[in-house]
């Protein structure tokens, strides 16, 4: 049964050893060395296993690559609505992430064939105090998280409607920046996948705009903001834009992953590198916080 839990997840691509002891034993954080011993024991020898990095901390099939770009290569060639999208808002104490800056409130909406589907959402008690300024921002008061889950409660749910979606988010360097330091503070496994900025997206759609913050591109489409500055509100906000941009890509030829990531490489007037990972197995951080909701 550990063997088929760990080969399963490499069947997906490389993986540090902390993240498999997680996926096969449920194990987050333990003794120096104890998630090492127990997933050696398990793969080491193993055929097609093969272990790398310095501290030989990686682990990946050697067999599976030509197997994992043919399957890529399938999945290019879907349109753009017939990927699954996660569309993500998080509210902060105000800190940074990683250092200090812990997630108050989440929420995530799934968008399907162009459709928008679930929202789950959520106010998470971080153990920290929300400086007034967030408070006058977003209404979140610190009373207002205490009994609420934290976030190692809800971290399995978070990753399960992450899983096999585009991460999107209205500066999504700045939201995956905050759910991935969350995520590694309570042990888990970090999804691997693509991710879209629609900051970024809205840059190449929407050149004219002066500013490309939530209010402005929302503003743009005629889309009302219901509990501006509440995860809820602005991730379903920037779920119909999201449905609207696809759309303009799509009346523009940028029919594809390929074709959208193709596209957003192209230096634009303000030289900004784009925020959209590529293909879809890959992972690749970015954005900024200018234009954060």
């Amino acid at each position: 049964m550990l063997f088929r839990r760990a080969m399963a997840r490499l069947e997906q691509g490389a993986c540090e050893t902390r993240d498999l002891a997680v996926e096969m034993f449920g194990i987050r954080g333990g003794p120096p060395g104890l998630a090492d011993r127990l997933v050696a024991e398990v793969l080491e020898g193993a055929p097609d296993v093969v272990r790398e990095g310095p501290d030989g901390a990686v682990w990946r099939l050697a067999r599976c690559e030509a197997k994992r770009a043919e399957e890529r290569a399938e999945k290019q060639r879907d349109g753009l609505h017939q990927l699954r999208y996660a569309v993500v808002d998080v509210e902060t104490n105000g800190g940074v992430a990683g250092a200090g800056g812990r997630v108050v409130e989440i929420a995530i909406v799934e968008v399907d064939r162009g459709e928008i589907g679930d929202c789950f959402s959520t106010l998470v008690d971080a153990g920290v105090a929300i400086p007034p300024w967030i408070t006058r921002l977003t209404g979140i008061r610190t009373e207002m998280t205490r009994g609420a889950p934290s976030f190692s409660q809800i971290c399995d749910q978070v990753r399960e409607r992450l899983s096999g979606r585009v991460f999107v988010a209205h500066n999504a360097g700045y939201d995956w920046g905050f759910l991935r330091a969350e995520m590694r503070r309570a042990g888990a496994a970090v999804p691997r996948g693509p991710r879209l900025c629609t900051v970024h997206l809205a840059r190449r759609l929407l050149p004219g705009l002066d500013r490309r913050g939530l209010d402005a591109v929302a503003d743009y489409y005629g889309i009302e903001i219901r509990e501006r500055h509440r995860a809820r509100g602005d991730a379903v906000a920037t779920a119909r834009i999201l449905v609207r941009m696809l759309a303009d890509a799509e009346r523009r030829g940028w029919t594809t992953w390929p074709a959208l990531r193709r596209a957003l490489a192209r230096p634009s007037r303000r030289k900004r590198p784009p925020d959209v990972s590529g293909p879809p197995d890959e992972s690749h951080a970015g954005g900024n916080t200018t234009d954060h909701g």
